[in-house]
């Protein structure tokens, strides 16, 4: 059985509705939908399916590919409702989030806007300095829309390559070309794949967005265009195989997880079930799965799914900052109904008629320059917008600076241990909107995931008492503090960082290839501390929420944590050093910065937890301390917490930086009680007349 060429596939339009109701309903309810991401590849395998099937169609034909026509009518199909979506999302960043975020999401609106946003956030991903400020942003989702327009750009090219090779030889026939096409498919399909499942152990934050770990799923589809033979085999054999792909479809949508290693070998099964239904087709018989699919109300939402897609991650962003509360169930049920109201529009008022339009559609070069002119607007926007907010935010800093040098010792922990200091109502230290970026660490002072060479970056004159800051971001996020303390009391301090990675000889629950880094970056600080002079004092803390994995047949992973500092610590110790391990600070509520922009006079009382909410983890160090000779636990929670309740804002300076890190404003403030209590726990001294608190 053969279609017409502009029909529409009932299969297609029905594994859209379940490729869209998958992704929406998991970024609605997170914790029930936990595989819901899975409904990309569908769309994937989709894509790959049917633009081959329409190439190919072309290049059996005439052997060749129009290419500015082909350009254009995806132009015309896809840009007009995702540029508008683009300009709304500008316009409402603009009004409704905090300036602190029009950087990186205006940022990413102009990623988004040239289809390279899937790249953007593969940089951020690999980048720790970022994913500490970062938001999941109103346009992230356009990071597969990006992997498939470079799709689109790319295999065309491909395609007309192999049959230009093909075309080269006398007597080629469309047999030949069909296997020189399957031939450099299935070459794009094996070296996407193996990339895919060695990315994803190596490094599955970039690994996701890649779109060289994504081909193989565009080139199955593909594949299956230049193979398939519509309505071979049986009617019963073929609702069986659209049974079998529905149903590994919704396995892996109830149960894949965030926690699941993607895309790797685990997307195989995805793209497998929705392979399976493509080949299908549309079997006729009463119990095959068209029953369902072929429903008007499945083919509709199949039809608008593409501005489904594009509208629903935006409403649920942006209506917190709205309702200027989180999201409850019935909130969410608005944001289903509204989404396919817009969808529903966008695809009536703008997808058909710019498709359509015969101004367009009878030229691609007037198509190219008409979406080209739009593109400027969203474009200069974002860039002005933004460049503004960095400003803003680069003047707060400074004046916070300014402040904390001009202010004496009444601003943050000062305040808690100075006599007759007085907060000031309104102000902070930074801005709300300069907090999330207030951190004195550089990526040269860094070893990043990836890297594990052993940066050192050092403070302080030379000669005075010898300091070592070690450990991952929570040892890290005090470095405003002993830098203070090298130039107040001449310490020389070193600084040994690396993203996530504790000073620990007990293993992290991470993917291998990160576990592997790390280790490697651990060998060679521990060879630094154990073959250079040794410190008079190495300070360290680490991130006490970090998943440790628990030793082969030992299910005690508190024990673990604790002897893998012991185990670390105790040769560095042996040698005269003092460890000091500071207990790891407290957290604040979830939307704290928001809390302290609503109620900037008096954020103490109206956006504070309690302490054992805020403390409510275990930390190991505490234990080690006790079994290594010369250690000492550093517990600074009266610097955070005053009467067992822990605020965001302690003498007008703004704690906390995120959702567990520290601001270095603040950290610069603890600087003359970290020193004592160092000296007091080790014994070092430095010289200074200071006397001791």
């Amino acid at each position: 059985m053969t279609r017409a060429r502009s029909e529409v596939f009932p299969e297609i339009q029905g594994l859209r509705f379940i490729a869209v109701g998958a992704v929406v309903l998991y970024h609605l309810w997170p914790n029930r939908i936990t595989g819901g991401y899975v409904g990309v590849d569908v769309f994937f395998v989709i894509s790959g399916f049917l633009i081959t099937s329409h190439l190919l169609r072309e290049v059996l034909a005439s052997g060749r590919i129009r290419l500015g026509r082909f350009y254009a009518r995806r132009a015309r199909r896809l840009l007009p409702a995702s540029l508008l979506v683009l300009a709304l999302i500008a316009i409402a960043t603009w009004l409704l989030l905090p300036s602190r975020l029009w950087g990186q999401v205006l940022h990413e609106v102009v990623g988004a806007t040239f289809y390279v946003e899937n790249w953007v956030l593969a940089a951020a991903s690999v980048d720790y300095l970022a994913q500490n400020t970062n938001i999941a942003s109103p346009v992230q989702h356009y990071w597969s829309l990006s992997v498939e327009e470079q799709f689109y750009l790319v295999w065309p090219l491909l395609m007309l390559a192999a049959a230009f090779l093909v075309g080269r030889r006398p007597g080629s026939s469309p047999a030949t070309l069909r296997r020189a096409l399957f031939i450099a498919l299935a070459l794009v399909f094996g070296v996407s794949l193996v990339l895919s499942v060695v990315q994803t152990l190596r490094d599955p934050g970039p690994a996701y967005f890649a779109t060289y770990t994504r081909a193989w799923e565009f080139a199955a589809g593909g594949l299956l265009a230049i193979v398939l033979r519509r309505g071979a085999g049986s009617s019963v054999a073929r609702s069986l195989m659209s049974w079998a792909g529905i149903a590994l479809i919704g396995a892996t949508v109830l149960l894949y997880t965030p926690a699941t290693p993607f895309p790797g070998y685990w997307a195989a099964l995805p793209v497998l079930g929705t392979v399976l239904v493509i080949a299908a087709g549309d079997p006729e018989n009463r119990w095959a799965p068209g029953i369902l699919l072929r429903r008007r109300p499945v083919q509709y939402l199949g039809d608008i799914s593409y501005s489904t897609y594009l509208v629903h991650w935006p409403l649920i962003v942006f209506g917190p900052y709205l309702l200027l509360r989180p999201l409850g169930a019935v909130e969410k049920l608005v944001i289903l109904a509204l989404t396919i109201v817009l969808a529903a529009l966008s695809k009536r008022f703008v997808e058909d008629p710019a498709r359509r339009a015969p101004f367009l559609a009878q030229s691609g070069r007037r198509t190219l320059a008409a979406l080209a002119l739009a593109i400027v607007p969203i474009v200069a926007f974002s860039l002005v917008a933004s460049n503004v907010a960095a400003a803003n935010i680069q003047r707060d800093k400074e004046q916070a600076a300014q402040l904390l040098e001009a202010a004496g010792d009444c601003l943050g922990a000062g305040a808690l241990v100075s006599s007759g200091c007085e907060p000031r109502p309104g102000a902070l230290i930074p801005s709300p909107d300069a907090a999330l970026t207030d951190d004195v660490n550089t990526p040269e002072c860094w070893s990043r995931n990836g890297d594990d060479s052993l940066k050192v970056c050092s403070s302080g004159p030379e000669g005075g008492p010898r300091v070592a800051l070690v450990g991952d971001s929570h040892s890290n996020q005090y470095l405003a503090a002993m830098q203070r303390i090298a130039e107040d009391y001449g310490w020389r301090v070193d600084v040994y960082g690396k993203t996530g990675c504790v000073w620990t000889r007990a293993v992290q629950e991470q993917d291998p290839a990160w576990v592997e880094n790390c280790e490697s970056w651990k060998k060679k600080l521990d060879e630094r501390l154990t073959s250079i002079e040794p410190y008079d004092v190495i300070v360290t803390s680490y991130q006490a929420t970090s998943p440790f994995a628990a030793p082969d047949g030992d299910r005690d992973i508190d024990a673990a944590i604790v002897q893998g500092f012991v185990d670390a610590w105790t040769p560095v110790a042996a040698r005269g050093t003092k460890i000091v391990a500071i207990r790891d600070n407290p957290r604040p509520r979830a939307d704290y910065l928001a809390c302290i922009a609503q109620h900037r006079d008096d954020p103490g009382s109206a956006c504070a937890v309690s302490q054992k909410q805020a403390l409510d983890f275990f930390d190991g160090q505490a234990d080690a301390v006790t079994q290594v000779p010369g250690a000492a636990l550093l517990d600074l929670t009266d610097l955070f917490c005053i009467d067992s309740v822990c605020e965001p804002v302690i003498g007008n300076v703004i704690v906390y930086r995120d959702a567990t890190h520290l601001t270095s404003s603040y950290t610069r403030t603890m600087a003359p009680m970290m020193r004592d209590r160092i000296v007091e726990l080790t014994g070092m001294r430095d010289g200074s007349e200071r006397p001791l608190d």
